[in-house]
């Protein structure tokens, strides 16, 4: 055999030995994302709607698992936009305590209105780009608020080895991320590029 035959042979061996592994490591991919999110899931809504907790003891107990579950300085960098890089670092380590204290009070606070609405996953599918570090997958699920009134919820799940964090949360459609990033956008925009502006307002929001 020539070595452009040899190459040849060993070019095609390698191309079925992707295309043989890839759809399992794919499928392990998307189970653990799936898993991840449906774990994260289940101790929210177990640990979180629990009887007699205080709004302090439920504040706590979510920024634990905001923590454990989503990337949140790089949610908070994308969010903030042009703006991260004209900051300060003063500006940019209390933007990043205030976007954290923000989430845990309007979201854990939330938790106390819950009655037992169901949350089921619905699928998962893989959104991770070609030669990206990272895998991605999406994993969409429905949230009942009552019996009738579904609504549908999809995590942008990233990672890395047995790192797991979700990125993006999209309610019926709309991201999350690209929707504060607009309010916050804007916020800086009406202040001449700085986001004193936009401090004074997740202050008020944090304290309220």
């Amino acid at each position: 055999m020539t070595i452009h035959n040899w190459k040849t042979a060993i070019g095609a061996s390698l191309i079925a030995l992707i295309l043989a592994v890839s759809p399992a490591h794919a499928d392990q991919h998307l189970a653990a994302s799936t898993e991840f999110v449906q774990d994260l899931a289940d101790r929210a809504i177990t640990t979180l709607t629990a009887d007699g907790q205080t709004a302090e003891t439920r504040r706590v107990q979510f920024r634990d698992l905001f923590r454990e579950g989503f990337a949140i300085k790089g949610i908070a960098r994308y969010v903030l936009g042009s703006g991260w890089s004209s900051a300060s670092n003063a500006d940019r380590a209390e933007y990043l305590t205030l976007f954290e204290d923000v989430i845990v009070t309007t979201w854990a606070d939330r938790f106390s209105d819950y009655s037992g609405q169901k949350f089921t996953i619905e699928n998962t599918v893989d959104a991770s780009s070609a030669g990206a570090p990272e895998h991605v997958a999406i994993i969409r699920s429905i949230f009942f608020t009552d019996p009738q009134t579904p609504i549908q919820i999809d995590w942008r799940v990233a990672s890395r080895g047995d790192i797991f964090k979700i990125t993006d949360v999209v309610v019926e459609g709309v991201s999350m991320a690209n929707t504060q990033r607009d309010e916050f956008s804007s916020v800086i925009a009406g202040n001449s590029g700085e986001i004193s502006a936009l401090l004074d307002i997740l202050r008020d929001k944090r304290d309220s």
